[in-house]
């Protein structure tokens, strides 16, 4: 874990994984989770030369709170830090709200980043065609986000640890169970899939939870249709925010959308890594 304080005294965390010498790239953890979930990544980063830096968001893991300003706002921790580490140039990539917070970055440090891959990232509520094409499961979600934000801190409290008891409790079948569509993806590495496990036990904190909601419920800060950057959006094909991804693919300047098999989780499938982790290298191929 590495520290800067940022110019108005607040203290922003985040770790490195990949190669320390690569093509620099930033990834955001989804909300209430923290900057270790970029671990999953860390082979495919290895393979494709990328410095995978992943921050903390406000609130998590060491990272200050900074309340009310919008997700947008979030782009002025990452120049203090970019500019410290004195990388002008990057990609950057997210899952969830970490895909909501790619987005940002991509709409407001657009001269700087090369491209961007949102994965299963967050619906825009305050949207109306976002709620038009999204289903009931994500109105619920957004409801209780805004009206009861706590119920859903306990409802995640220990989650990881059930949902893990209930997968190994379920009998043994070759049929499509409900069950493979959260935490670790069927096909995963073993080792790599303890890592999720571990990642997915080590939430970020009420606190942390609690502002990422705000983030999420709330005006964004930017323009989610006119984003003025290379956009490769990248779905779990049972995830609930696929549908508005695809819209938002259609919509943007200069985006394209992209699948892989079974639901929200399911990114840290070695075939949804390798696929990722090769177009974010591709960019840098079209620098050069």
């Amino acid at each position: 874990m590495q520290s800067a304080r940022l110019v108005d005294g607040r203290q922003l965390t985040w770790q490195e994984f990949g190669l320390p010498g690569g093509r620099p790239v930033l990834y955001f953890h989804g909300g209430g989770s923290i900057s270790l979930e970029a671990g999953i990544f860390h082979r495919e980063a290895v393979e494709n030369n990328i410095r995978l830096i992943a921050t903390n968001r406000p609130g998590a893991d060491g990272s200050t709170l900074c309340p009310g300003r919008p997700v947008a706002g979030y782009s002025d921790d990452l120049r203090e830090l970019l500019d410290g580490l004195e990388i002008d140039r990057f990609a950057c990539f997210g899952e969830s709200n970490g895909g909501m917070v790619t987005m940002a970055v991509a709409a407001t440090m657009a001269p700087r980043v090369v491209g961007a891959i949102p994965i299963n990232p967050t619906v825009p509520w305050f949207d109306p065609m976002a709620r038009s094409v999204s289903p009931w499961s994500v109105a619920i979600a957004y409801r209780l986000m805004k009206h009861w934000p706590g119920l859903l801190f306990k409802a995640a409290a220990g989650s990881a640890d059930r949902l893990r008891r209930q997968r190994a409790e379920a009998p043994p079948s070759d049929a499509f169970s409900r069950l493979d569509l959260l935490g670790p993806p069927p096909g995963i590495e073993e080792d790599v899939g303890e890592f999720q496990w571990r990642v997915m036990a080590q939430p970020a904190g009420k606190q942390a939870l609690l502002a990422e909601l705000k983030w999420a419920s709330s005006d964004w800060g930017f323009d989610h249709y006119a984003i003025p950057t290379t956009l490769d959006f990248y779905c779990g094909a049972y995830d609930a925010q696929a549908p508005f991804a695809l819209v938002l693919a259609d919509r943007n300047p200069d985006a394209r959308f992209h699948s892989f098999s079974y639901g929200h989780l399911a990114f840290s499938h070695p075939d949804a890594r390798r696929r990722i982790l090769h177009r974010i290298a591709s960019y840098f191929a079209q620098e050069s």
